[in-house]
């Protein structure tokens, strides 16, 4: 037991990470993000040396990157067909990997150089510094961003138009690192109160105009399930199925979602398309789902969607795909996994970083694909064309799970960041109606077959965060953390001087 009294105060950091899962949805206990992070707060600026502090960033968070990527298990286990023990290995191994950046962090609030009362400055700024990093390298990982976790909740949402879920984050930490360093208190608090009610303030601007009417909308989710989305004995059934969903929906503008035909275009049954324009045509409908679509290579194909109501077959193609799921990095290092797992279609080809918005009837709209809008650095390349938001999604890989809630709460940050509506037609949920504000104007239940009917408006304009995305902020900060190093020179000058 004494042996093990050296590991508790690393695995009580691993169970204040752990909790931060419950600050996101579908819970949105958002206060559980405060403590989880004045835990690690806390630590760090009690720890003895940078190599101790990278080890407690290190285990708050695996403890955070377990219980919020947890859900990965199903798709590789489950779905993906490998085996439990290598399934959690993998998921371990991914923890461990993510933990490294709040390790980093740690190391970095008592490795750089700052004035001793500014201090409280480093941890905030290295910790959003790095999360973006986690963000970026390797096509980037941003899931479970900290921001997420008071948006759309909580008055920092505000701050979503300026500068982005990382913006979000960065007050957060530091209102918590103001609380938490007791030489401050008062002040801090104060300038906590100040933060919040500011962002309380933005959140009540109009960053962006309406544009025409309000357009009605039906929002599919097929909820077939992802055991016989790809079969080909039930592949009649789900055409059937998208078909007499959309026969029965009332919208100008009907959607589906992603890969909602299991098969390439190509290889459709010719009869097929035309019901589903004959479905939409009496009252001149768009019509827009999800389908792969072969390239003009061997071996080339996309994720797409496209507008089935128009013969020309306008296409978005993906261009943000999942590593490991739609693409292998490194096949040279990784090729092996696949031996031991069976996910249709994990080769997808890159569609192009900028794409022109679906110019229809019912709006200009730009569409994206599942992962793609947890990188609002990304969605903005939509903008000022883009006048409302699609996302089509099949979460039906982590069927289940709280991963399609979490999903939805990143498309409510995305549409408080643009001042857009964001539509999301998913197979099995979260498929949502969600207005510039980030709210929920309509929900279907998950895991049911149905339509979400609605109506969205259609918004023109450019919020700040929409012209510069990151960098404002990432400038920001990295011209913060050399003040600081700077002020710290002068001050070991003067005191040189004086000696």
């Amino acid at each position: 037991m004494q042996k093990l009294k050296p590991l508790l105060p690393h695995l009580l950091l691993a169970l204040f990470g752990a909790i931060s899962v419950f600050s996101f949805a579908p819970l949105y206990l958002f206060p559980l993000m405060w403590l989880s992070l004045a835990a690690l707060t806390f630590a760090i600026q009690k720890s003895p040396s940078p190599k101790a502090a990278a080890w407690r960033g290190f285990s708050f968070g695996l403890g955070f990157f377990l219980a919020n990527i947890h859900w990965i298990f199903i798709s590789l286990n489950t779905f993906g067909g490998m085996p439990a023990p290598m399934a959690a290995g993998g998921i371990l191994v991914l923890a461990a990997y993510m933990a490294l950046f709040p390790a980093l962090a740690g190391w970095l609030t008592l490795r750089l150089p700052s004035p001793e009362q500014l201090r409280v400055l480093l941890l905030p700024t290295v910790f959003i510094l790095t999360e973006w990093l986690r963000g970026w390298l390797f096509t980037g990982f941003p899931w479970a961003s900290i921001g997420y976790s008071q948006s759309p909740m909580t008055p920092l949402a505000g701050y979503a138009p300026i500068g982005g879920v990382y913006l979000i984050g960065w007050l957060l930490c530091l209102s918590i690192a103001l609380i938490v360093s007791k030489p401050k208190w008062l002040k801090g608090w104060g300038i906590v109160a100040s933060i919040w009610i500011a962002g309380w303030g933005l959140n009540q601007l109009e960053w962006t105009k309406k544009v025409g009417a309000p357009v009605r909308v039906s929002l599919v989710q097929g909820n077939i399930s992802q055991d016989i989305k790809w079969d080909n004995a039930f592949y009649l059934d789900s055409l059937k199925s998208y078909l007499e969903l959309t026969q029965k929906a009332r919208g100008q503008l009907v959607v589906l979602p992603e890969t909602a035909i299991p098969s390439f275009i190509s290889d459709v049954p010719d009869w097929y398309p035309q019901l589903l324009r004959d479905a939409v045509a009496p009252r001149k409908a768009d019509l827009i789902l999800g389908i792969p679509i072969l390239g003009k290579h061997e071996a080339e194909y996309y994720n797409a969607v496209t507008v089935m109501s128009d013969p020309a077959l306008p296409l978005y193609k993906k261009q943000h795909l999942v590593p490991f799921g739609e693409f292998i990095p490194l096949p040279w290092l990784f090729n092996w996994i696949y031996q031991f797992m069976d996910m249709p279609l994990s080769g997808f080809s890159r569609g192009a970083v900028k794409q022109a918005p679906f110019s229809l009837a019912s709006g200009q709209i730009a569409a994206n694909i599942c992962y793609e809008d947890v990188f609002g650095r990304e969605i903005i390349n939509a903008l000022p064309e883009a006048t409302m938001l699609v996302n089509l999604s099949n979460l039906a890989w982590f069927d289940g799970s709280w991963a399609a809630a979490q999903h939805a709460q990143m498309s409510q940050t995305r549409a408080l960041e643009t001042g857009r509506y964001m539509l999301r037609a998913t197979n099995t949920g979260v498929t949502a109606i969600i207005d510039e504000k980030g709210r929920f104007k309509g929900v279907l239940p998950e895991r049911t077959a149905g339509i979400l009917e609605g109506t969205a408006q259609n918004r023109s304009g450019m919020p700040p965060y929409a012209w510069g995305g990151d960098y404002p902020l990432l400038i920001a900060l990295g011209a913060l953390l050399l003040g600081l190093g700077l002020l710290r020179r002068r001050e070991a000058q003067a005191r040189f001087a004086q000696a």
